[in-house]
């Protein structure tokens, strides 16, 4: 079986990486690692999501996968030139 999004999740530059179950968003995880006390940044390649096998994976990769499992449809999603957002999958 292959593994499928699970969690909105952001890795930091140090390779952690914080998520929240569904159907929390990117904006939860934030708020997540602020509380923790990092500062360093949290946009762009660091938002992904972490899959069903615990792997983290880019909102490019996670929407790939998203489709080849049939959680997504391509033409359903807001932008996916961007990649995958919480939005899209729950």
């Amino acid at each position: 079986m292959l593994p499928q999004v699970d969690r909105a999740a952001i890795q930091t530059d140090e390779g952690n990486i914080f998520s929240v179950a569904r159907p929390g968003r990117h904006h939860d995880v934030i708020r997540e690692i602020r509380e923790s006390g990092y500062k360093g940044a949290v946009g762009g390649e660091r938002q992904g999501f972490v899959l069903s096998d615990g792997r983290f994976v880019t909102r490019k990769e996670a929407l790939q996968v998203a489709i080849e499992t049939k959680q997504v449809e391509y033409y359903m999603c807001h932008a996916p030139m961007v990649g995958l957002f919480s939005e899209d999958i729950w």
